[in-house]
């Protein structure tokens, strides 16, 4: 039997069959839609006759010019070659498509740009991932109207390296749910608010590094909203940076908005309204808000948030604890703060008796010694008010992680432990592996030795580099504080 199933894998190879292309259809495309581009796919055609046309069944197409650049740039952009290749593709791609992704920078006009799109809106496309500049265009570039009123286009994403779009003036996209623009400059405001307006289904709105004068964001069914834009751009004439904002005001009205990711330089002035389903909201702005403006008016229009991250540089232009009301978000349970301004962290942190987790990231050399001066040690009256301030804050709170950890956030932790009767976990973060061995066994012995309110809290010291996250489990050690002492010992779980 066994000889007799040996003589047929035999012949099947002698006959030029092997047994990959033997499998099912389904499951040879699944394998070429997991290579990277359809470069790649088409490069199998060449394996056998029953892997000749395999590719032109996969619903994707995915060019990108980067991929040719190691051999020879201006023969992969110049020649025309790389624009027949883009032609030829989707002329043998008779099927509907899902998706079409194609790179291909400022080496093409927008005619050819029109006819490729056209392409891919005959063939009902699905999900649209653009990113070119044409070089033949001075003024603004209209989108076509074919895939305005393409009626199968449910996710666009677009990148115009900084040119300008002409936004249309009637209804379209009846099918679109996400729109991810990046580097692209809006320039009509009125036409952008029309345009969002006229996307009945949209739900996910990305506008990253963009540019519009007065940008208003009122879309019924939007659900996520992520505006980012960068700090500071070169300037190539005074050959320095300068600071750039993607807009003078941002209106946002979305009702259904659970999601709010502001990040950068986006603008100085934000109106915000009817937000009555926000769950979560990113504030990682640079000079985001009007001085001329009620500053708490902000937290109010957020004030339904149950997760925040948010700078202390922000929260300084925003509130000031010695003249404003305290800040009133009441179902706040996660808060994460990027600590640049510390000065301002317990009166911050004293505003949100409820909450559960708190996540703390030191991001520059600013010391808490100062802090800790003014708030625990500087004199007997003062150590009396804040210890109740601290226990103020720690009634609820389950969890704390300290983000870059150094020795100079011992005083915080010590505070937060003696007073945090419901805290179950400390995690100690460092990004620097020679720093986390050198300091990591003497943080576990002196954060061993302190009271702690709750006897079921555990400690964890961390390794988390920033790149790396993704890629490798973090390092940890994890300490039982019920069975700490000064000379415990500690296990390594995983690296």
């Amino acid at each position: 039997m066994k000889e007799s199933k040996r003589a047929k894998t035999l012949e099947g190879e002698l006959d030029g069959v092997d047994l990959i292309s033997n499998l099912p259809d389904r499951v040879l495309q699944l394998i070429l839609s997991r290579l990277q581009g359809t470069e790649e796919a088409i490069r199998s055609s060449i394996l056998s006759r029953r892997w000749r046309y395999l590719w032109t069944s996969i619903p994707s197409i995915d060019i990108d010019y980067t991929r040719g650049l190691e051999h020879d740039p201006q023969m992969v952009l110049e020649s025309i070659g790389f624009k027949n290749f883009v032609s030829w593709v989707l002329l043998n791609k008779p099927i509907d498509l899902d998706s079409f992704r194609l790179r291909c920078a400022d080496y093409y006009d927008m005619t050819t740009i029109r006819q490729w799109i056209h392409a891919a809106v005959v063939r009902k496309v699905k999900q649209l991932d653009l990113m070119f500049s044409p070089i033949d265009e001075s003024e603004d570039i209209e989108m076509p109207y074919c895939l305005v009123t393409c009626g199968s286009l449910e996710v666009l994403r677009l990148c115009l390296l900084g040119y300008h779009l002409c936004l249309p003036k009637i209804t379209g996209f009846s099918a679109l749910r996400v729109l991810e623009l990046n580097d692209v400059t809006l320039k009509k405001g009125d036409l952008v608010k029309y345009f969002l307006e006229s996307c009945p289904l949209l739900e996910d709105l990305s506008l990253l590094h963009c540019y519009a004068d007065k940008l208003v964001i009122a879309c019924p069914k939007l659900k996520n909203l992520r505006i980012e834009n960068r700090e500071r751009i070169f300037d190539y004439e005074t050959e320095d940076y300068i600071d750039c904002r993607m807009s003078s005001s941002v209106t946002i009205c979305c009702p259904k908005l659970v999601l709010l990711n502001l990040t950068g330089s986006v603008s100085r002035d934000f109106i915000l309204y009817d937000l009555y389903s926000l769950k979560k909201a990113v504030i990682l702005c640079r000079d985001f808000l009007n001085q001329l403006d009620p500053p708490c008016d902000f937290f109010e229009r957020i004030s339904q948030v149950e997760s925040l991250s948010i700078s202390l540089y922000c929260v300084g232009q925003a509130y000031w604890p010695e003249e404003d009301e305290p800040v009133s978000l009441p179902n706040l349970k996660t808060l994460e703060i990027t600590v640049d301004a510390v000065h301002r962290l317990i009166p911050f942190l004293k505003c949100f008796p409820d909450l559960e987790s708190l996540h703390l990231i030191f991001i520059n050399e600013s010391s808490l010694l100062d802090l800790m001066e003014k708030f625990f040690y500087r004199a007997d009256k003062c150590k009396l008010k804040n210890a109740a301030t601290i226990n103020f804050v720690t009634p609820r709170l389950k969890k704390v992680e300290f983000h870059d950890y150094d020795e100079e956030h011992l005083a915080l932790a010590r505070a937060l432990l003696e007073n945090g009767g419901a805290l179950e976990e400390m995690v100690f973060i460092w990004v620097d592996e020679a720093k986390f061995h050198e300091k990591s066994l003497e943080t576990m012995n002196q954060v061993s030795n302190f009271h702690k309110a709750s006897s079921n809290v555990k400690l964890r010291f961390v390794i988390k580099p920033r790149q790396a996250e993704s890629i490798l489990a973090p390092k940890r050690f994890e300490v039982d504080s019920s069975r700490c002492s000064s000379n415990s010992s500690i296990k390594l779980l995983g690296c």
